[in-house]
């Protein structure tokens, strides 16, 4: 029986991670996240390294294994433009293998490592199988304390964020049979030209009717760079500098409530 959604989950090579154990552990609660779905009818699929150590899957889950090299990282500070295309080709690279024997109608949701998901993801998608596929238009942003921030345009941000039929997002493959490297670095290793692509091709991505996606910040084995919650969305040099987005950002802090932990199975450590 095909799958209603395969859950990508690439992770980054162990050379280029400070704290391997960290980030297994992160890894473990995004898993147990995709795993608290509502419906059954779902895989997840963790790509990594062949001598990468990784935690116990949970059932619906397996592990592809690669033969990447470490990728050769630019400064961030002095090439940021260089050094998020090797991003995007690494993780990229990553989701094309683990998109191997995913049926066409499909839908696969890339999840960043260490990341969280609404529970009702798989539902959502069992009740509208022939769409194109869904925006995670509006998320949280939370680094692991009892705040969040609530997101608009939450698929601007965040690599977690679009579900995406599996025959749409395309072979990746050239004539000669190896990966079309320019393609599996805009489709599959940025979150940010998808949606526009798919729109052009006359398949446009839907907006999520509800918050789908928790992004979390402040992890220092990420390759966003991303600070604590408070520094990231509102930094006190706005206050002086944009008061007024400033204070329409200091209203959109949410408590994290139980039902915010429920649905999105939060955890209460931090790894």
């Amino acid at each position: 029986m095909t799958v209603s959604v395969a859950f990508v989950i690439p992770v980054r090579h162990p050379g280029s991670v400070r704290d391997w154990t960290v980030l297994q552990g992160y890894l473990r609660q995004t898993l147990a996240s995709v795993a608290a779905q509502t419906s059954g009818n779902w895989e997840c699929v963790v790509v990594a390294n062949a001598d990468a150590p990784l935690p116990d899957m949970p059932p619906n889950c397996r592990i592809v294994r690669v033969d990447l090299p470490l990728p050769d990282m630019p400064d961030r500070q002095t090439q940021l433009e260089a050094y998020y295309d090797a991003v995007r080709r690494d993780k990229g690279l990553r989701i094309h293998a683990g998109l191997a024997g995913i049926a066409d109608q499909t839908h696969v949701m890339v999840v960043d490592f260490d990341d969280f998901v609404h529970r009702r993801l798989v539902e959502h998608v069992e009740a509208h199988r022939d769409a194109a596929g869904w925006n995670i238009s509006r998320g949280y942003v939370w680094s692991g304390g009892s705040w969040c921030f609530a997101q608009s345009g939450f698929h601007y941000m965040c690599g977690t964020s679009h579900i995406v039929r599996r025959d749409l997002l395309g072979s990746f493959t050239t004539p000669e049979g190896g990966p079309d490297i320019a393609a599996v670095k805009r489709r599959l290793g940025s979150h940010i030209f998808i949606h526009e692509d798919l729109a052009a091709q006359g398949n446009p991505l839907q907006d999520l009717p509800f918050a789908g996606a928790v992004y979390r910040v402040g992890n220092p084995q990420s390759t966003s760079g991303s600070g604590q919650l408070a520094a990231m969305m509102t930094p006190p040099r706005d206050l002086l500098v944009h008061p007024r987005r400033f204070v329409r950002n200091m209203l959109k802090y949410r408590r994290v409530s139980p039902d915010m932990r429920r649905d999105f199975t939060l955890p209460d450590t931090p790894w």
